[in-house]
């Protein structure tokens, strides 16, 4: 997995498998419970993709060359989905959280960067 900031766009880079691990770290998150990814150096200015289950909304910012995903209990079972990849998607997909997305009630805070995720072959 990887990540690059464009303008106020966060767009991660995972192959399914790795997308699901978030997706699972994020959905059996309790209050206060974390998790970390690694990202791969190489390809990215970031080095660890933080989950954390705390706040209100979910936040997406980055702390020098950490990730960090914050979320409530409140938004946590429709912010999961987002990550969670079926065994079918194909490479090149790309799933967005913005601002404008009709989620109802909002899950992003005003605050946090929007959020581009690419779907990139297994084989990679």
């Amino acid at each position: 997995m990887f990540a690059e900031l464009k303008n106020k766009e966060l767009h991660l880079h995972g192959k399914a498998a790795e997308l699901n691990a978030v997706a699972r770290s994020i959905h059996k998150g309790r209050h206060g419970m974390s998790a970390s990814f690694d990202l791969c150096s190489s390809t990215s200015l970031f080095s660890t993709l933080h989950t954390k289950c705390h706040g209100k909304l979910a936040t997406i910012e980055i702390k020098e060359l950490d990730i960090y995903i914050t979320y409530s209990d409140s938004v946590k079972n429709h912010l999961y989905t987002y990550f969670s990849m079926p065994s079918g998607t194909q490479p090149g997909a790309l799933f967005s959280l913005t601002h404008l997305s009709r989620d109802n009630p909002p899950l992003l805070a005003d605050s946090s960067l929007e959020l581009i995720i690419h779907v990139i072959s297994s084989e990679t």
